[in-house]
C-alpha cells in the first residue's frame, strides 16, 4: 500500500504503464511553461480609490472588489473564470489591544492564497510559479492586526455576481465586532438601482399606521394578486409583505444568500412581468436551489405605507425551474387546457406558492434578520382541484395566507423574534387547509429521542434500501435523503419546527417529486406530500410527524431539530448512523485504547509540558522519516469530537476496502467530490490514526483532511488527542507513488481555518497555543513524506470542544505561555 493512499490509489502494472505515458506527455508539455510571473504594478489601483470605509471599536476597515479586468490587470491572472473573487482589505487598529481577523466570517470556504498560486501554476517557468507564490503569500491579507499598526491585502473569495454583500468579524480583545459590506462590482447594475423610491409618491399619498392598522390593510384594502400591465387581468398573488429600510431588506437577502437582479435582465422581461401600482418589480432577488434547476424568487414593490415609520414592501415569492421537463413544455398550453392546467397545479413544483413562502421565513429566520413575523388574511384559499390562476395560464395553490415580516438591520437570535396576528387572522385558526398534518409511521426501529420539558422529539434516518420500500424510488440516488421527525407538543402554547433546522437547503416535497420523476404521472407528487411535515405550527397537546427531505449525507447523519416558540428555542443535535459505509472510526476500541495503569489525569500545566514533548511530526509505518506536523491538541471525550467536526461540516472516512478504493479512482478520475475517500495510514505512538475526518471542497483534488490519535493523557477527566491537519490544493505526479496529493505548505493558515470553522459552528467552549512543532520559515521550509513544503509558525492548537452550542463571545482565550517548558518535539 502507498505511503498515503489520500495521496495515491493502490494500481496495477497496467496503470502504472499509463500514467508513465501520461507523465511523459505532463513532462513534455511543461518544458513549455518558460513564462515568468511579472509582479504586479505598485502604487494604488482604481479598486483601492473606490473602497468603502466602516469604522467601528477603534478598527477601521477599508474594502474593495476588483472586477475580472482589473483583476487581469493587477494579478495578471484571469481568476474570475475559475469562480475566484479577490477582495482587498485595509484594516487600520487604532485602538491599544490587538484584532484577529476571522477570515471564514468571509467566505467560509475561501480558498487559500498558496492554493491559488498553485491554480495558476501551468503557465509558468519554475521560477516564475515561485515568484508567483510568493507574490500570493506576501499580499494576503494578515489575520493579525497588532495595536496601533495598520495591515492591508487579500483575501479570495468565490464569484457572486452582482454587489459583494458579506459579514466580515474581528476579535477585538474580549469582544467580536462585526461589519457587513455592500461592495459595488463595476459592470453590473442592480434592477432597483434604476427606481426613483423618493419620487415614486407624493408626501400626501402615503399612509401611516402601526401594525394593526397594518393587519386592516392587508385584509379589507389590499387586492389579493397583482395584474397585468393594463390593470385588468389578475396575476399572482401578493403572499409576501416585508417591513424595514431598503438597506435592512437588502442586508436580510446578502445573508440569507440571495442573489441581486441586473437591471438588463429585468427590463427583458418587463412584457412577462407582473405588475402593481402601474409598474413592474422594483427589485428581483432569487436563490438557486442546490444541485438542481430550481429557483426561489422573491419581487418586492415599495408599497404607499409607514408602519410605525418602517417602509412596507409587498412582495411575490414563489418558486420556478428552468429546464425542458416535461412540466415545462406544457407551460404554454396550461391556459388554454383544463386538462394540463389540473396536471399542472397537482404535479408542479411552482403551482406551490406556501412551500415558497415558508422557505423565505426561515431563511430571515436563520440569517439572524428576522424580528417580527405572522401572518394576515387577504390572498383567498385556492386548492389543488380547483387552483387560482392567474392571467398567462399560470395555476397556483395557496391556502390564502399573507406572510408578514419585519426584518432589522441587527442580528437577531431564533428565540427573540416575536409572532404578531395571532387568534382570528392566523393560519393556526384557517379552515380548508390545502394539506392536513398527521403521523406518518417511522421507517425503522432505529429511532433517537431527546426530551426537554413538555417537548419530545424522536427521529429516524432510513437506509438507501429502507427508502426504496418507504417511496419506491432510490432517493438516495437523487441525493435526496428523507429524515422522519416526530414532534409531541405537550405544553400549552403554540411551537414551530423549522426544517431549515436540518438542512438549510432542504427539499420541499414537490422538489423531491421533480427530481424523482420519470414521466408525467398524475399522483406522483402527492406520495411525498402525504409523508411529509406540511405545517411548521405544532399546536398545543398534538403529536406530528412525517419527513423532511434533506441532502444525502453517508455515514452519520449529523442534524439539528429546531423547534422554537414564544421566547423559546429548542435546538437538538442529533446524530444517527446510517447503514451502508465502512467507517474507520468503528474499527477503534476508545475505551480500551490503553491499559488503566497507563492513563494519566493531569494540570493545565502538565499538560502544557506533555504535549511539547510528544513528537513534532507523523511517521512512516517504519518510524523512519518524519511527515506533516502535529499541529492539533483537541480536548473532550470522542462524542464530543465528532459532535463538533459534524456540526461544521466535516465528513467521516470510510475504511480502505474494494468499493471505497473504487470511489475514490472514480472521484479522482472525474473531478468529482467522494466525501468520506479513505486515507492511508500515518503513525503516531506507533500506530495508524485512530479517526481521519475530511471537508470536501470542489473536488476529490480540493479538501480539508485531518488525523488524530487520542493520548493516555486526561485533563479534567476529558481524553486529549493530538493531530495533524492540512489542505490538499491539487494533484501532482511522482516516480515513487504515481500520483500524490499537493498539500498548502502555510499548514498555520490551514490550522487557524479549523479554530474558525469549528468557532463559528459553536463546538469551540476554549483555545490556545504552546510549541512542540518547531519553527520552519517560508524560504527554509521543512517536507513531509511525499515531498511537499512546508512552513510553520512552530505552535499547537489547543482546543476544548463542546458538546453545547457556544456563541463567539462565550469562547474563552487560554494564556498558555506561563506554562510553556521550551521543549520541541522530536
Amino acid at each position: 500500500m502507498p505511503v498515503v493512499l489520500q495521496r495515491c490509489l493502490a494500481v496495477t502494472p497496467g496503470v502504472r504503464r499509463i500514467a508513465s505515458i501520461a507523465l511523459l506527455s505532463l513532462l513534455l508539455l511543461t518544458a513549455c511553461a518558460s513564462r515568468p510571473f511579472e509582479l504586479p504594478v505598485s502604487g494604488e489601483q482604481d479598486f483601492v480609490h473606490r473602497a468603502l470605509v466602516q469604522e467601528q471599536d477603534g478598527l477601521v476597515i477599508a474594502t474593495s472588489v476588483p472586477n475580472a479586468q482589473e483583476t487581469r490587470t493587477f494579478i495578471g491572472l484571469d481568476l474570475y473564470s475559475q469562480g475566484i473573487q479577490p477582495v482587498w482589505f485595509k484594516i487600520e487598529n487604532r485602538s491599544d489591544k490587538p484584532a484577529r481577523l476571522v477570515t471564514w466570517s468571509i467566505d467560509r470556504d475561501y480558498y487559500s492564497p498558496i492554493e491559488v498560486a498553485y491554480m495558476n501554476r501551468k503557465p509558468f517557468s519554475k521560477d516564475g510559479y515561485q515568484d508567483m507564490q510568493a507574490w500570493f503569500n506576501d499580499n494576503a491579507m494578515p489575520r493579525k492586526i497588532p495595536a496601533g499598526e495598520t495591515r492591508s491585502g487579500f483575501v479570495y473569495t468565490h464569484l457572486r455576481p452582482g454587489t459583494k454583500g458579506f459579514n466580515m468579524n474581528l476579535v477585538h480583545g474580549s469582544t467580536a465586532v462585526d461589519f457587513t459590506f455592500f461592495v459595488p462590482l463595476p459592470g453590473f447594475e442592480a434592477d432597483f438601482t434604476r427606481v426613483d423610491f423618493a419620487g415614486l409618491y407624493q408626501a400626501e399619498d402615503i399612509l401611516e399606521t402601526d401594525v394593526p392598522g397594518l393587519k386592516v390593510i392587508l385584509e379589507q384594502e389590499l387586492s389579493c394578486c397583482a395584474t397585468d400591465h393594463t390593470g385588468s387581468l389578475a396575476g399572482s398573488p401578493l403572499n409576501t409583505v416585508l417591513v424595514g429600510s431598503g438597506t435592512a431588506v437588502r442586508r436580510a437577502m446578502m445573508r440569507g444568500g440571495w442573489l441581486e437582479t441586473s437591471v438588463d435582465v429585468t427590463q427583458a422581461d418587463d412584457d412577462g412581468q407582473q405588475w402593481y401600482q402601474g409598474r413592474t418589480p422594483d427589485a428581483v432577488f432569487s436563490q438557486l436551489r442546490v444541485d438542481g434547476n430550481e429557483r426561489i424568487q422573491l419581487q418586492l414593490w415599495l408599497a404607499p405605507w409607514l408602519v410605525d415609520g418602517e417602509t412596507v414592501w409587498l412582495g411575490q415569492v414563489y418558486y420556478f425551474t428552468e429546464d425542458d421537463s416535461l412540466l415545462a413544455l406544457f407551460n404554454e398550453q396550461i391556459g388554454r387546457d383544463s386538462t394540463l392546467l389540473n396536471f399542472f397545479a397537482r404535479e408542479s413544483i411552482t403551482a406551490d406558492l406556501d412551500s415558497a413562502q415558508k422557505f423565505l421565513l426561515q431563511n430571515l429566520w436563520y440569517n439572524g434578520s428576522l424580528t417580527l413575523a405572522g401572518y394576515s388574511a387577504g390572498v383567498g384559499a385556492s386548492t389543488v382541484d380547483e387552483p387560482g390562476i392567474a392571467y398567462g395560464g399560470g395555476s397556483y395553490f395557496t391556502n390564502g395566507w399573507r406572510l408578514v415580516v419585519f426584518v432589522s438591520e441587527q442580528l437577531t437570535a431564533l428565540d427573540e423574534t416575536k409572532f404578531v396576528f395571532y387568534g382570528r387572522g392566523s393560519p393556526q385558526q384557517a379552515t380548508g387547509q390545502v394539506f392536513q398534518g398527521g403521523q406518518v409511521p417511522p421507517p425503522n426501529k432505529r429511532l433517537h429521542s431527546q426530551t426537554t420539558g413538555q417537548l419530545t422529539v424522536v427521529t429516524a434516518v432510513p437506509s438507501k434500501e429502507e427508502v426504496r420500500t418507504v417511496f419506491g424510488i432510490d432517493l438516495y440516488r437523487k441525493g435526496v435523503q428523507p429524515v422522519w421527525v416526530q414532534v409531541e407538543n405537550r405544553g400549552d402554547s403554540s411551537l414551530y419546527l423549522t426544517p431549515m433546522g436540518l438542512d438549510q437547503a432542504y427539499f420541499t416535497p414537490r422538489e423531491t417529486a421533480n427530481r424523482s420523476r420519470t414521466e408525467a404521472v398524475i399522483g406522483h407528487a402527492r406520495q411525498f406530500e402525504v409523508k411529509a411535515h406540511q405545517r411548521l405550527w405544532v399546536a398545543p397537546g398534538s403529536i406530528q410527524s412525517g419527513y423532511v427531505f434533506t441532502r444525502l449525507d453517508e455515514g452519520t447523519k449529523s442534524f439539528n431539530v429546531d423547534v422554537i416558540g414564544e421566547d423559546v428555542a429548542h435546538l437538538m443535535s442529533f446524530f444517527v448512523p446510517v447503514p451502508g459505509l465502512k467507517l474507520d472510526h468503528y474499527e477503534r476500541d476508545f475505551e480500551n485504547l490503553y491499559a488503566k495503569d497507563q492513563v494519566r489525569d493531569v494540570d493545565l500545566g502538565q499538560l502544557v509540558t506533555e504535549l511539547e514533548s510528544m513528537p513534532c511530526c507523523v511517521r512512516n509505518a517504519a518510524g523512519s522519516d518524519k511527515g506533516d506536523p502535529l499541529n492539533l491538541v483537541f480536548i473532550g471525550d470522542p462524542k464530543e469530537l465528532y459532535y463538533a467536526f459534524m456540526r461544521a461540516g466535516w465528513d467521516e472516512t470510510e475504511t480502505i476496502h474494494g468499493a471505497s478504493l473504487w470511489k475514490t479512482a472514480v472521484s479522482a478520475l472525474t473531478g468529482g467530490r467522494y466525501r468520506y475517500s479513505p486515507v492511508s495510514a500515518l503513525y503516531v505512538f506507533d500506530r495508524p490514526q485512530d479517526a481521519a475526518l475530511q471537508r470536501a471542497r470542489g473536488s476529490i483534488n480540493e479538501r480539508n483532511h485531518m488525523r488524530v490519535w487520542m493520548t493516555a493523557l486526561r485533563f479534567e477527566g476529558e481524553p486529549v488527542w493530538i493531530g495533524q491537519i492540512s489542505r490538499d490544493i491539487g494533484v501532482r505526479f511522482t516516480r515513487k507513488t504515481i500520483t500524490t496529493h499537493k498539500i498548502d505548505p502555510d499548514v498555520d493558515e490551514t490550522r487557524e481555518f479549523l479554530l474558525e470553522d469549528l468557532a463559528f459552528s459553536q463546538a469551540v467552549k476554549a483555545f490556545g497555543y504552546l510549541g512542540g512543532v518547531g519553527s520552519a520559515d517560508y524560504d527554509e521550509p521543512r517536507g513531509n513524506l511525499t515531498g511537499d513544503p512546508y512552513f510553520t509558525d512552530g505552535r499547537r492548537l489547543l482546543l476544548w470542544l463542546s458538546g453545547e452550542p457556544m456563541g463567539l463571545d462565550e469562547i474563552e482565550v487560554m494564556d498558555l505561555a506561563p506554562y510553556y517548558s521550551g521543549e520541541v518535539g522530536e
